[in-house]
């Protein structure tokens, strides 16, 4: 148990557990995609004997690309640009028909009716004490509205309506389910933003980027929340390529600040250094940045890449050198659904050995 400089008590989420925890992500790959329970069924199969944080039952293996492919049936929208989604160069954007305007409903991701759904296929799986809870993907307002109007110029558009679409499903779900839910708020365009920004521009960054999450984890702030900071993983490519983690820390330090301020919890993050098809990185001046991070912040370690097994469990190690404390569970960079079937596999089992071998029990025999 740790205090935070809040004074709020929080309890690990691996507290009592002989395993720490594996965290899946999301997506599965498009093969298992088409049925939630089929999903569902997989992360429990597929977790070697380690706990879930949660069970997703997400259905598009590419994330929002569905959603993005049905806003053309939005009768305010037409279509700017045309793309299949099959790069970041291949993406299709919308803009609001002159005459008419958006609403939130518009926009709604049809999260509440999803995970209603979801509740009634667990009431009929064994579980095996695996998880008590399911994970429900929110993909912030901010991103959903740079990949729907294309620019963040034109996404400035579509924010009202499309932040308080996002407020509206997560006060829904968290009235609801409370405690039975985790929500998990994705997002790649904040570390996409500091990347295409001036590090002299940081500041005012930080300020709008802060402000915009904030509104959205506000909405259900007695929520159990995870950030998902994200490096896209399109065609299991990222958006770019990180040197650091200057940028994540900076944000989330500010966001702490700014969450403490109005007395709601920090989430726990999900922070990933294994992404795309790239290795993990196993120089520690990349993790030098945790050294600054705000005392209190729960970090999930999204280090496993299942081509890279030693240098996924040396990167986990250097993530907790560099916190000074263990991590909350382990994970791999983003979702399964850009990778095989069999990848998928591998990923899960490389993660639930590096949950094994970090768990406090095996950590306190090695002492």
């Amino acid at each position: 148990m740790s205090i935070t400089s809040t004074g709020t008590t929080v309890v690990p989420v691996h507290r009592h557990l002989q395993s720490l925890p594996v965290h899946p992500v999301g997506t599965v790959p498009a093969a298992l995609s088409h049925e939630m329970g089929t999903a569902m069924i997989w992360f429990l199969e597929h977790r070697g004997g380690a706990p879930l944080t949660a069970l997703p039952f997400d259905t598009d293996p590419r994330w929002i690309i569905d959603w993005l492919d049905n806003l053309a049936r939005i009768p305010a929208l037409e279509l700017a640009h045309p793309g299949d989604s099959r790069g970041y160069d291949d993406m299709p954007y919308y803009r609001i028909r002159p005459g008419h305007q958006l609403t939130p409903e518009d926009l709604s991701m049809g999260r509440v009716e999803q995970t209603e759904t979801a509740f009634a296929i667990l009431e009929t799986l064994d579980t095996g004490g695996a998880v008590d809870r399911l994970q429900v993907s929110i993909p912030n307002a901010f991103d959903r509205a740079l990949f729907a109007s294309g620019s963040p110029e034109a996404a400035a558009e579509w924010m009202p309506d499309m932040q308080t679409s996002v407020r509206t499903e997560v006060a829904e779900i968290a009235a609801r389910w409370g405690e039975r839910v985790q929500l998990q708020l994705e997002t790649p365009a904040v570390l996409a933003s500091y990347h295409r920004t001036p590090r002299e521009d940081w500041p005012l960054l930080t300020t709008e980027l802060v402000q915009q999450v904030t509104g959205v984890i506000g909405a259900a702030p007695d929520a159990r929340w995870i950030l998902h900071l994200c490096y896209g993983d399109l065609e299991h490519q990222a958006l770019f390529t990180l040197v650091d983690l200057d940028a994540a820390v900076q944000f989330l330090n500010a966001l702490a600040e700014a969450l403490a301020a109005y007395g709601i919890p920090m989430p726990t993050v999900h922070l990933p250094v294994a992404y795309g098809n790239a290795a993990p990185p196993t120089n520690p001046g990349f993790f030098r940045a945790l050294l600054w991070l705000r005392r209190g912040i729960r970090i999930i370690a999204g280090v496993v890449s299942e081509d890279y097994p030693t240098q996924s469990s040396v990167a986990l190690s250097l993530i907790i050198d560099a916190l000074g404390e263990p991590v909350e569970a382990i994970a791999a960079g983003c979702g399964h659904g850009r990778r095989t079937v069999t990848a998928a596999a591998a990923n899960m089992a490389l993660a639930a050995r590096l949950a094994h071998e970090w768990s406090p029990a095996q950590t306190r025999r090695s002492a």
